[in-house]
């Protein structure tokens, strides 16, 4: 009689957790609702429907197996695009640009956008909203395998080191010297939580000889758990 008692008390201990775990969820998620807060959105989706960045296949692109970086090549210009899984509040892609030409390119890192699924051309965010969805101090990583995926296609284009800068009248422009690379992070507001189909435009590389200008477009589709 004793341990049916116990029995019965631990059950019902059992129940009032559970009663109050799901009162708290329901709680945050309306909290979600009624705030706006895009964290605790996020937040909530992640958890229960996690969802990886991952390349639309694309006969004119590489696809490494390793990180799913997409590569393409176009008027002796390299770029290729990875998904920084890493950061959960945001979009993030890392681009480099690596120049084979024997003659300066330049780029304008702020005129990169996303485009989805609707049709909504997306900016980056703002610098000074950052802060807002990343944590203090953050500082992008790459995928681990990402130096090697470029090694293997590419044995000449180097990854490790900073670039050298070069001066330029246009303080938005990027100049990449010849056989040199370029390195950037875009960060773009999650419209992978609605979208299931997102394109990353790196519009207008142009060469400092005779202006032509070569755009890159990488699909991604957003595959979710």
């Amino acid at each position: 009689m004793k341990l049916q008692y116990k029995t019965t008390e631990t059950v019902h201990n059992l129940d009032r957790i559970w009663r109050f775990i799901l009162q708290l969820f329901v709680i945050i998620v309306l909290f979600g609702s009624f705030s706006g807060c895009a964290k605790t959105r996020d937040f909530i989706v992640d958890i229960f429907r996690p969802e990886r960045i991952v390349p639309v296949f694309d006969p004119n692109a590489i696809i490494t197996p390793q990180t799913g970086t997409v590569i393409y090549r176009k008027n002796g210009i390299v770029a290729m695009a990875v998904p920084l899984h890493e950061v959960k509040n945001l979009d993030a892609f890392a681009i480099l640009i690596s120049n084979s030409t024997d003659h300066w390119i330049t780029y304008k890192r702020e005129d990169c956008q996303l485009l989805d699924q609707t049709g909504n051309m997306v900016n980056q965010v703002d610098k000074s909203q950052l802060s807002f969805h990343l944590p203090r101090n953050f500082k992008p990583k790459l995928p681990p395998e990402f130096a090697a995926d470029v090694f293997r296609y590419d044995k000449t284009i180097r990854i490790q080191g900073d670039a050298a800068v070069l001066p330029t009248d246009d303080y938005k422009k990027t100049n990449v010297m010849p056989k040199n690379n370029s390195l950037f992070y875009l960060y773009f507001p999650k419209r992978s939580t609605k979208s299931n189909n997102l394109r990353i435009i790196v519009p207008g590389v142009t060469s400092e000889f005779n202006e032509q200008q070569t755009s890159f477009v990488f699909k991604f589709r957003v595959q979710r758990g």
